[in-house]
């Protein structure tokens, strides 16, 4: 498994030939197979920390280092990306969704193996054959989740994965992902501008605003978390009252 050290990164963009400056001296340390929960109002520079991390984006200043990893193993598979929309490929079944980014590194037995295990995990069985048109968002984020998990990534990044989902499929999914978490113990990176969420996920929450870290909270909660109980609606207040009043 592996882990991460963010050392003094920044990210500015040009628009319109000014300078924006997105992320402003991030410094942050994830420990292998933990779940961090990054949260902050939109805009605040959440997504565009995630998509320096797995290398959709090239920070302007600043290191990040990958921890616990076989640096001798060049095929070594570091980061997958769930994103807030399923981007599913339409043409494809939900198996061969899932399927999709083991094609050229095992064969079908081994393909097959796997893609029946998170299948049957998820609930998605009955639905393999289905496209994506013909089930409904919840399922697809499961099929987004589940092609992830078939990647085998050492760290799983999230973008809002479930904000575009109901109450009811929103803490399902939820649920599913801690069930994850606690039998294959992945490090997890979940971004997220809802803090209950946060709270609920994350071992550790890390609260971003304008671009910088705020402030660091780790929850000492047990899983699963009552979302109604003093310890729990304290660090919501904690958090909360950190991004309102932070000056």
């Amino acid at each position: 498994m592996a882990g991460l050290i963010i050392k003094n990164l920044s990210k500015t963009f040009l628009i319109n030939d000014k300078k924006v400056k997105a992320l402003n001296d991030i410094n942050l340390s994830i420990e292998n197979e933990s779940f961090t929960a990054i949260v902050g109002k939109s805009g605040c520079g959440k997504t565009t920390l995630l998509r320096i991390i797995c290398g959709l984006e090239k920070q302007s200043t600043g290191q990040l280092e990958f921890t616990h990893c076989n640096e001798n193993d060049h095929n070594s598979k570091r980061v997958g990306i769930v994103f807030q929309e399923p981007r599913l490929m339409p043409w494809l079944t939900v198996e061969q969704n899932m399927a999709f980014p083991m094609a050229e590194n095992k064969n079908n037995s081994e393909i097959h193996e796997i893609v029946h295990k998170y299948l049957s995990m998820l609930g998605l069985e009955k639905f393999k054959d289905a496209y994506p048109s013909q089930i409904s968002g919840g399922m697809a984020q499961r099929v987004s989740l589940g092609r992830t998990l078939c990647y085998d990534p050492e760290i799983i990044l999230m973008d809002e994965p479930f904000g575009a989902l109901d109450a009811f499929n929103r803490r399902k999914l939820q649920n599913e992902f801690i069930n994850i978490f606690r039998e294959y113990k992945k490090t997890i990176i979940f971004v997220t501008h809802d803090v209950e969420e946060a709270v609920y996920l994350g071992q550790n929450v890390v609260i971003v605003d304008e671009g910088s870290i705020i402030k660091q909270i780790s929850v000492p909660l047990d899983y699963y978390r009552d979302i109604t109980s003093p310890e729990f609606l304290t660090l919501r207040e904690e958090i909360l009252n950190s991004i309102l009043f932070k000056n």
